[in-house]
């Protein structure tokens, strides 16, 4: 059966001339994406940064006026004729002088210190209270600059121009020869000196750019711009960086719904009295400042189409000229192949037509010669082929047979393994139960200290779930951050040394972990070692042992404290005691000890009975506690003596200041259940000093002695009442 004739495919002319067109029209397409990627964006930076230079050039110059109008306020206000003439005509004439000098200043004025205007260019306002006004308020003091405001009633009497006046004020204070407050000076500039400077920066950016500047004040009012817009307020992005005291450019959209690149900046400083805070906006139509990259786009476009026709019609010739052999050679292939396939020699090759020989060119020759040399060859192959198959349709049955033996021998392996297998997991299922219903938290770790195993007593015990834990580090979770590195020591060296693990892991440790919830969890932990053909495990069995540590603290507890008036006992005493001295050697500061001992307690014991000599002594307990610092102990020594450790002690009269404190909150009556009982208490003081010696014994003496002193002197007292 003959196979089905091939689908008819173009020709080679007709591919290698769409190939031209097509690359002609990829590179003008290129050409284009990088035109509009790099010169739109080049001749987009290139306006901003004009636009930027602009505004910056327009801050300058507003900076400039203003700080001239400052120094020559600080001019007028130093030279002699102004701070020490007494008459108006004087100071007109200096004032009248500047004037001529810069026409820009419209008003120039000198007020006395109570606001009215002593001497003024042209006589203007001379006698008028303008104390009122801003520019005196604040020019009294300090150098000031005021904004852009209309002019009334000072326009009407200063000569009519082509704009209503508007003022920019500079003031400042004047002082005498002897350095006395003499008045304030103030110029009044006319707006014009503004108008001006945008005609001589924007002519010619306007001719070439059409670019406008926007000089606008902090309440967004334009003060300065193109014809229709002053005075009206504006919102925009550009706006609201140069107020922030940015500056640069950006492209945004204005009110009247075009594109502008706009530039911006902002001049003075804030929070300067002496100069003015504008915002500065110069903007420029997105088309305008884009039109020659726009029309360089439109030239390659055009140029594009033009020579894509001429190489297409190239391509088509040249391509026409090349393949004409080649196309002779492909049409003796197509007639080879049409030849039956059934003619064959004695010895069982095809006997096929050869190839014609064509010598168009190098390339056609080398082609067909190729093609005949390799019919030759495909005869010699096609009966080396023939035997082939069939020595290989031997050697297939030989292998089949071989694979039916090596399979049933699989299927008897896998057979076994999925015995062996299914017994693993019955023991594994035997060793979780075991596992999970055992009494302490099971956990097994690898050499890097990953989870491997946990059991449900470690979920109740730790609070986190199984499946959140496997395969994560255990320091990481549950250890506090001191305990991390010598966990992560302990566990490379347990991984690197079978003798360091033998001698470590048969004994119980106890730690501090960290559970779920943050909180601090005392545990027993019993560590094995596991050897494994892939290297080792780590298994622990974790106890709680909370209560056992409770119950250790608590009966700590009752050790040192005394079971009557809950006060630290003798024992807790003389562990406080030494570590007092210590501080106070230390900080350098005196320490003291008060020895204490009830009056007259055995009467009060002998006649009410002994249950009311324990209330006695717990409310002589709470008194002496809640008369000292918290930062003092208070402990019960034994029977009706209790010791008083005062520290950080600043001198050894603060020592008998606690005491005579002391001694009337004790002498109050104390009421029992069977009696109200009026006792008093004797105190004796040792004093330690920075650098005494710490002898506790003799310190303690020598409060027992100054008590037992007290308490003679007090029963003579009583003997002579």
């Amino acid at each position: 059966m003959s196979p089905p004739p091939p689908a008819n495919r173009p020709r080679l002319t007709t591919l290698v001339t769409v190939g031209v067109s097509a690359t002609v029209l990829l590179t003008v397409l290129a050409l284009l994406i990088l035109v509009d990627h790099f010169a739109i964006g080049y001749a987009r930076r290139e306006a901003e940064q004009r636009l930027q230079q602009l505004s910056w050039q327009m801050r300058d110059s507003l900076n400039g006026v203003v700080r001239k109008a400052i120094g020559d306020v600080e001019l007028l206000s130093e030279l002699p004729h102004v701070r020490a003439s007494h008459t108006p005509a004087e100071v007109r004439q200096v004032l009248e002088s500047l004037q001529k000098t810069f026409p820009d200043y419209a008003w120039i004025g000198l007020t006395d210190p109570d606001g009215k205007v002593f001497a003024a260019t042209q006589g203007v306002q001379e006698g008028v209270d303008v104390s009122v006004r801003e520019w005196f308020r604040d020019g009294r003091v300090k150098l000031y600059a005021g904004d852009f405001h209309p002019a009334s009633p000072l326009g009407k009497k200063i000569p009519s121009s082509a704009d209503p006046w508007r003022f920019v004020d500079a003031a400042g204070p004047v002082l005498s020869a002897d350095g006395s407050y003499r008045g304030v000076l103030c110029v009044h500039m006319s707006w014009g000196w503004a108008r001006r400077m945008v005609q001589t920066i924007l002519a010619p950016a306007d001719q070439q750019y059409a670019a406008e500047i926007f000089v606008v004040r902090g309440d967004g009012t334009v003060i300065l711009g193109p014809q229709g817009m002053e005075e009206q307020k504006i919102s925009s992005a550009s706006l609201t960086l140069a107020q922030s005291g940015a500056s640069g450019a950006l492209k945004e959209t204005w009110a009247d719904g075009r594109d502008y690149l706009t530039g911006y900046a902002r001049s003075g400083q804030p929070g300067d009295p002496a100069t003015l805070t504008w915002s500065i906006l110069v903007r420029q139509p997105e088309a305008q400042a884009l039109s020659g990259a726009r029309a360089l786009e439109r030239q390659i476009l055009l140029l594009g189409a033009i020579l894509g026709v001429a190489m297409a019609l190239a391509a088509a010739v040249v391509a026409g000229r090349l393949t004409r052999p080649l196309n002779a050679l492909s049409r003796a292939i197509e007639a080879r192949l049409a030849t039956p396939a059934d003619a064959a020699t004695p010895t069982g090759h095809a006997s096929l037509p050869d190839l014609q020989q064509h010598d168009g060119y190098h390339e056609v020759q080398v082609l067909s010669r190729a093609l005949n040399e390799m019919l030759r060859t495909e005869q010699g192959h096609l009966g080396a082929l023939r035997s082939l198959n069939e020595k290989l349709e031997s050697t297939v049955g030989e292998r089949t047979r071989e694979i039916a033996r090596k399979a049933l021998q699989l299927e008897r392996a896998l057979a076994q393994e999925q015995s062996t297998q299914q017994l693993l997991q019955e023991r594994a299922a035997e060793l979780r139960a075991i596992l999970d219903n055992a009494h302490d938290a099971f956990i097994a770790l690898d050499p890097g200290g990953v989870v491997r195993e946990w059991n449900l007593q470690a979920e109740q015990l730790l609070g986190w779930k199984r499946s959140e834990v496997i395969g994560q580090p255990l320091a990481a979770m549950m250890l506090p951050p001191l305990l991390r590195r010598a966990y992560e020591r302990d566990m490379r060296q347990l991984a690197e040394s079978a003798d360091i693990a033998a001698a470590m892991l048969s004994r119980r440790v106890e730690l501090t972990l960290h559970n779920r919830a943050g909180q601090e969890l005392p545990v027993e932990v019993s560590l094995a070692y596991v050897a494994r053909s892939s290297g080792h495990l780590f298994i622990a069995f974790l106890h709680d042992i909370s209560e056992r540590k409770q119950l250790f603290a608590s009966l700590e507890e009752m050790a040192l404290k005394d079971t009557l008036t809950g006060l630290p006992n003798r024992r807790a005493l003389m562990q406080a005691l030494p570590e007092a001295l210590q501080r106070a050697n230390r900080l350098r500061q005196t320490c003291a000890v008060f020895f204490l001992d009830l009056d007259r307690f055995k009467q009060v014991n002998d006649r009410y009975g002994h249950e009311e000599g324990d209330e006695l002594l717990r409310q002589f307990a709470q008194r002496v506690r809640g008369a000292v610092r918290k930062t003092d102990t208070v402990g019960r020594l034994a029977g009706d003596e209790f010791i008083v450790i005062l520290e950080m002690l600043h001198s050894d009269a603060d020592a008998q200041e606690a005491a005579d404190k002391l001694l009337p909150i004790l002498q109050q009556p104390f009421i029992l259940k069977t009696a109200s009982v009026a006792l008093s208490a004797s105190i004796g003081i040792a004093l330690h000093h920075p650098d005494d010696p710490q002898d506790i014994e003799m310190l303690l003496g020598r409060a027992d002695r100054a008590m037992y002193r007290h308490k003679q002197q007090g029963m003579q007292q009583r003997a002579r009442r």
